[in-house]
Parts: structure tokens; C-alpha cells; sequence
């Protein structure tokens, strides 16, 4: 069976920073046996193009 597991990463000007998040959390996704990762990034108005 699949667990799934859901990361909410609060952002606010935070666009350098979520591509070196989102590599070391997949690094060791690679070591989980069976979980579904899902992230949630919630931005707080940045205006830095954080969502890109």
C-alpha cells in the first residue's frame, strides 16, 4: 500500500531557495519505500517570481 504525504511550504520571497528545497526533499524521497510526496507552496504576495 502507497502512503501519501503532503509537504506545505510556506514562500514569501523565497525564489532562490525552493529549487534547493525541492532537490534535498526528492534526494530523500529517493530512500522512501512506497510514499506519494505532495507539496503545497503557499506564497505570501512575493513579487520576486517565487511561482515561476
Amino acid at each position: 500500500m502507497t502512503k501519501k504525504l503532503s509537504i506545505i511550504v510556506p514562500c514569501y520571497y523565497e525564489e532562490e531557495t525552493i529549487p534547493l528545497f525541492y532537490e534535498a526533499v526528492e534526494k530523500v524521497k529517493k530512500e522512501l519505500n512506497r510514499i506519494e510526496l505532495e507539496y503545497w507552496f503557499v506564497n505570501d504576495g512575493s513579487q520576486d517570481g517565487t511561482l515561476d
